[in-house]
């Protein structure tokens, strides 16, 4: 598999972190989306038309954006995703949850986060 992915993405580190759990060996591919490499028209009608990172690419050539869904995709079949269909409902209804929705939890957050550059960690200008 090889993932296109950008070092400093947290949604590319959850699909990263997923795979080296799973002991799945990948190829990570770099973009500098600080400098526009995920808005080529290499990229846009190659890779992902909606500009974005993470995209995962199987091992058969599908390529599967968005690292939810490539999450889900990758724990199919693994003690990460319940067998069940109520299971699978409620893993989904969190990671719904955690990709759109400001709540006291991320307040809650913040708190850590605000002082992240006093342990050495940038977080200006990240997406």
């Amino acid at each position: 598999m090889i993932l296109h992915d950008n070092l400093s993405s947290g949604n590319g580190y959850k699909v990263r972190l997923l795979l080296t759990q799973l002991g799945l060996p990948f190829e990570r591919i770099e973009y500098d989306i600080d400098r526009g490499e995920t808005r080529t028209p290499e990229f846009l009608n190659g890779i992902n038309p909606n500009g974005r990172i993470p995209v995962l690419e199987t091992d058969e050539g599908e390529l599967l954006a968005e690292s939810d869904a490539i999450l889900f995709y990758l724990a199919e079949g693994t003690p990460f995703l319940p067998d069940d269909r109520l299971g699978r409902a409620h893993v989904l209804r969190w990671m719904f949850f955690e990709q759109g929705r400001y709540t006291v939890a991320d307040i809650a957050l913040y708190a850590y986060t605000h002082v992240a550059h006093e342990g050495g960690f940038d977080l200006a200008g990240r997406t």
